[in-house]
């Protein structure tokens, strides 16, 4: 789940969305790739997605984040932020 299109299907049908990232949890992982320099929007083209428009000026990321968090307990929250990417790529927990 990342960029327009990512936010655009969580958003679309609000009353849709949490019962779909519950039923595909194990599926579904959030990813990123927002251009935007400062977390707000800044350097994010939308001019050329009339589709986007509504993201005009915001960071994506930062509103997909949202809507996931909104939409999910935070243990499901974690598990698509987290735990799935973990998994699918295999990467391993280190401790700072």
């Amino acid at each position: 789940m990342s960029a327009n299109s990512g936010n655009n299907a969580l958003t679309r049908d609000p009353s849709f969305t949490a019962d779909f990232l519950m039923r595909h949890k194990d599926k579904l992982f959030f990813g990123s790739d927002c251009s935007c320099r400062d977390g707000h929007g800044a350097g994010t083209s939308q001019a050329n997605n009339p589709g986007a428009a509504r993201l005009s000026g915001k960071c994506v990321a930062r509103e997909t984040l949202t809507v996931l968090k909104a939409n999910t307990t935070p243990a499901l929250f974690r598990t698509l932020v987290w735990e799935n990417g973990h998994r699918v790529y295999k990467l391993t927990k280190t401790t700072a």
